[in-house]
């Protein structure tokens, strides 16, 4: 009975207490504890949803932490894109690489990259479960369709396939030439840095809610005759690879680019621009967005604008426009600075001179509207670092100053008033609008005026609820290692996607990895 006794007052040994600290992040808690709730993630640990306050003391798997005024960000994971070296030796820019998860709770990444390889990769963990490689290609576009069942890809490449692949195996259902519709090209030479942008390819697929294909077929190249040409079509594609719609019925003498769709309102918008040789056609809004309804691809509205002279010679739209029958609006961002909002029929509601040029002594100065959105009653818009307009006589030169509106997220509201901004030093790069319809992120880029690299990454915005200043609407900031690419995806749950690629040293040499990184 002694004996017993003894034992039982001498009990087992404490357990050690636990190692590591809790992580505050957007919505969730990471803890470094292995246990049943929350998910998983790479490197041991899990993700625990988990709603905190700034100042709360959380208690998690018997570690106890107090929460941040701002959240942290975190990476997952990496996954190795292969080697980019000579390209970005060459003086090439971040290499394109398509991102998209999967529908629903974003369990697979698939990824799309410069080099041609098609990857399908666990979404929590960075597995690669699945890989092609696609010859003679660049993947310019990935989509799911709704059920997660079937992965879209489309390739820039001499031949220009659209691919309907098994997300299992990444073998092919069918395939759809584009080529057959804007012209082929012969794959360029390999110094030609360049040339893969040459051949035709897909700038824009998306997935409509019946199931149909959206693609956005443009070629712009120059012939065996030293010719500048363009050919562009918009088809419907039904689930099973049979082009249903076309427009315009013949080939367009022009480059159609990143349509939007409005599904609710049935609509779509894209961006008519030009290079080619000879006279513009007369019945396209070169330089501006054409509207289509989606139900037989009739035109509903074309709006474009004069080049703002005497700085630059064509008025241009990238990846800043969008549509919304709802709002009964359609914005549209140039490369000049300027920002239009019109209603349907092509009335305009708001004309903004965000980035227009300005001048700094006796150099003009301007910031370029490259990437934006309609979201509910507001349009989000970002623009760039200074610039010199091209048209100037100098444009090589470094800016002499800043633009006022350089590197800035902006939102203002139909009628052109700014409800926020944010500035800041990171060179914005592309705007995703989140599952969610209000998380934003924006990535951060190379520098061109410096070599710091302290701020590549990417931003995250709350672009919802009661009115609040830019810097309040800043959420958190997810630090990568190298300058991030304008292609970003998020996941249902807030996880974030990002490309990241080398840059070259002061010294010459290639420093970093092309490769994609999740953030959380």
């Amino acid at each position: 009975m002694l004996l017993l006794l003894l034992a039982a007052c001498s009990g087992s040994p404490a357990p050690a207490p636990p190692a590591g600290e809790l992580v505050f992040l957007r919505g969730a808690v990471l803890s470094p504890v292995a246990g049943q709730e929350g998910r998983p993630v790479a490197g041991g640990g899990r993700l625990i949803p988990r709603d905190w306050s700034p100042g709360e003391t959380v208690r998690i798997d018997g570690l106890t932490g107090t929460a941040p005024v701002r959240a942290e960000c975190v990476p997952l994971f990496h996954v190795d894109l292969g080697d980019v070296a000579r390209l970005i030796a060459m003086g090439g820019e971040a290499p394109n690489t398509a991102l998209a998860f999967s529908p629903g709770e974003g369990d697979r990444l698939a990824v799309g990259s410069y080099l041609g390889d098609l990857l399908m990769v666990d979404g929590w963990t960075g597995e690669v479960l699945g890989r092609r490689h696609l010859a003679e290609t660049m993947v310019k576009q990935v989509a799911w369709s709704a059920d997660g069942g079937t992965l879209y890809v489309a390739e820039q490449s001499p031949d220009a396939l659209v691919h309907a692949l098994d997300p299992a195996t990444l073998e092919d259902r069918w395939t759809l030439r584009l080529a057959d519709f804007v012209e082929p090209s012969p794959a360029p030479p390999g110094d030609d840095l360049y040339g893969v942008y040459s051949l035709p390819a897909a700038y824009g697929l998306a997935v409509l809610p019946g199931g149909d294909l959206i693609v956005a077929a443009s070629h712009s190249w120059v012939d065996g005759d030293g010719v500048h040409r363009n050919r562009s079509q918009i088809l419907r594609v039904s689930p099973s690879g049979a082009v249903r719609d076309r427009w315009p019925e013949r080939p367009a003498d022009a480059t159609f680019l990143h349509p939007r769709v409005d599904a609710e309102g049935g609509l779509l918008a894209f961006a008519v621009n030009r290079s080619a040789d000879g006279p513009a056609p007369a019945d396209l809004p070169i330089g501006g967005v054409q509207v289509l309804d989606l139900d037989g691809l009739e035109p509903v509205v074309a709006v474009h604008t004069e080049r703002l002279a005497p700085w630059f010679t064509e008025a241009f739209v990238w990846e800043a426009l969008d549509v919304s029958r709802a709002q009964d609006a359609l914005f549209l961002g140039f490369g000049d600075g300027r920002v239009r909002i019109t209603d349907l029929r092509g009335v305009e509601r708001a004309a903004l001179n965000t980035g227009a040029p300005v001048m700094a002594g006796d150099m003009p100065i301007h910031a370029s509207v490259g990437w934006g959105r309609i979201l509910g009653d507001q349009v989000l818009f970002t623009t760039s670092s200074t610039l010199i307009p091209y048209g100037a006589a100098s444009p090589e030169l470094r800016p002499p100053s800043a633009h006022p509106a350089e590197n800035t997220v902006w939102a203002v509201g139909l009628d052109g008033q700014t409800v926020w901004s944010w500035s800041g030093e990171p060179v914005l790069q592309g705007l995703t609008v989140a599952p969610d319809g209000r998380t934003v992120v924006v990535g951060s880029g190379r520098r061109p005026a410096d070599d710091r690299r302290d701020l590549y990454g990417a931003l995250v915005f709350d672009a919802g609820g009661e009115d609040r200043s830019g810097d309040d609407r800043l959420v958190t900031v997810c630090s990568t290692a190298g300058p991030v690419f304008f292609r970003h995806a998020v996941s249902a749950d807030g996880r974030i996607a990002v490309s990241e690629s080398p840059v070259m040293g002061a010294d010459g040499a290639v420093q970093g990895a092309y490769q994609v990184t999740v953030l959380r």
